[in-house]
């Protein structure tokens, strides 16, 4: 019996060691942020199973990829290559070049094993080698990882210097590849990526949609700044705060939501320095089950997408405002002129980055005549905070550099007419503690009295019947009056 223990206390370190670490081309999406940067590249494929010999291949989709030349390569795979060749019975993948030379990555390697990885040129390649096996972390959780290092040498085995040698991928047991290089440019870059998402198994950052980038919740502030300019025209810079007061969702499975914002801008315009002030409600609609026909921001990164003659170009960051994902869309960046695809002059510039949870975060038009641009600067979603607010209220939005400006009182009643509940809103006036809001019927009987303490108080209908009235907003003397409908 003890014999027998012994012998499966010996075998075990070598069955562990002998896992395969296959799943490099599961079915879903997987995310890779290049390294000290927060550009991701993406990898998801459709694959087909050879029925005689059970070898599989995976093909990714297209991307565009811009050159030193002046034609767009339109042909290549994202971070995986354009195809993926899986054999069976070696456990052995088949990965290829942008000039179509073969890297070879072995999933069933065990320590100390060998194997070329790919050729350098005509008398040299880069040899890999398994130099651990264990448990190492991938995106904080404990897997089963492999470490592969390459060396330079020649057809005989000579050692070579090579800014390959020392550089290293890692395969996990359930993740495949958790560190890796651009398989296209191998071995012309040395650029390493690690995983940062990936759908089967689940983990890290997952793809978004509509739904995510528009969800929005009653007390979110969001501020953003921008600027306007025409050639040999005025140029005006603003800035802009908005508060979610109001969020219903209805329609089948709550795919609707109908938002509304308390909006209010200040806008510095030149030459003149004119200064102008808005305050206002916007009402805002997203029928999420008619957007998902727009598939324009679930394209992958770099993926060639080709419209008639236009393509544009999908990028994607992660870590922007604090954690979030952030995808970049520059409508028909490229068109097809003389047989291939180009960044063409001349024509017009439009962008705009969505972010999961904040809407459009950066937005930029230019048409060579004019120049709009606009990007969010601070965010408030419950306890979470980003960036640096560009006022404190609305009431107005001021800065140090800009002049201070008289402003004429005003009151506003949104919705007005009020069915139910509306908000009393006073811009350009202190509130005091004797201000009191009045209604008065046509015949000049008052209806209705209440004490006003903030800038923004509610009025509820209660029993007041239908009609048209007017109120008055008044301390030790009238400080505004108009008409408010009661419906």
């Amino acid at each position: 019996m003890k014999k027998i223990i012994f012998i499966l206390l010996f075998i075990t370190p070598i069955l562990l060691h002998a896992q395969n670490y296959t799943n490099i081309c599961s079915a879903g999406p997987a995310f890779y942020k290049k390294m000290n940067t927060t550009a991701v590249k993406a990898y998801k494929a459709s694959s087909y199973t050879i029925p005689a010999t059970g070898d599989t291949i995976f093909y990714t989709f297209p991307t565009i990829r811009d050159t030193a030349a002046e034609c767009k390569d339109t042909t290549k795979g994202s971070i995986f290559g354009r195809k993926i060749y899986r054999q069976s019975a070696s456990f052995m993948f088949y990965f290829f070049n942008k000039k179509n030379d073969t890297v070879y990555v072995y999933a069933k390697g065990q320590l100390n094993d060998t194997w070329r990885f790919t050729k350098l040129s005509s008398g040299t390649y880069l040899e890999a080698k398994v130099v651990s096996i264990g448990p190492d972390s991938v995106m904080g959780v404990l897997d089963d990882v492999m470490k592969i290092e390459l060396q330079a040498k020649r057809n005989d085995g000579t050692l070579i210097a090579n800014p390959w040698n020392g550089k290293y991928f890692k395969l996990s047991k359930h993740y495949g590849l958790a560190r890796t290089f651009d398989m296209t440019n191998v071995p012309f870059d040395t650029t390493n990526y690690t995983i940062v998402g990936k759908l089967k198994p689940i983990i890290g950052n997952q793809e978004f949609g509509w739904k995510e980038v528009y969800n929005f919740n009653i007390g979110d502030v969001l501020h953003y700044s921008g600027y306007s300019n025409t050639s040999g025209g005025p140029s005006s810079t603003w800035k802009e705060i908005q508060n979610v007061y109001s969020k219903t969702t209805y329609g089948t499975n709550n795919d609707s939501v109908v938002y509304k914002f308390d909006r209010c801008r200040s806008t510095v315009t030149n030459p003149g320095n004119n200064h102008v002030y808005f305050r206002d409600t916007i009402v805002i609609k997203y029928k999420f089950n008619v957007m998902a026909s727009d598939s324009t921001i679930m394209r992958l990164p770099d993926q060639f997408v080709r419209q008639n003659v236009y393509a544009s170009q999908f990028d994607r960051y992660m870590n922007a405002f604090n954690t979030r994902q952030t995808k970049k869309v520059t409508e028909d960046k490229y068109r097809y002129m003389n047989t291939c695809f180009v960044i063409p002059t001349g024509s017009v510039s439009l962008y705009r980055n969505y972010s999961e949870g904040l809407g459009v975060t950066e937005y930029y038009r230019d048409d060579q005549s004019t120049q709009d641009f606009y990007r969010l600067v601070y965010f408030k979603k419950g306890t979470e905070t980003w960036g640096n607010a560009v006022g404190t209220q609305c009431s107005p939005i001021l800065d140090v550099n800009e002049p201070g400006m008289a402003l004429v009182p005003q009151v506003r009643i949104v919705p007005n007419p009020l069915k139910n509940q509306s908000r009393i809103i006073i811009d350009g006036m202190e509130i005091t503690g004797n201000m009191q809001f009045v209604l008065y019927n046509l015949i000049g009987k008052e209806v209705y009295r209440m004490n006003v303490k903030s800038s923004t108080t509610i009025l509820e209908k209660n029993d007041l019947p239908s009609g048209i009235y007017i109120y008055m907003l008044a301390g030790t003397e009238v400080l505004s009056k108009g008409k408010l409908v009661i419906e």
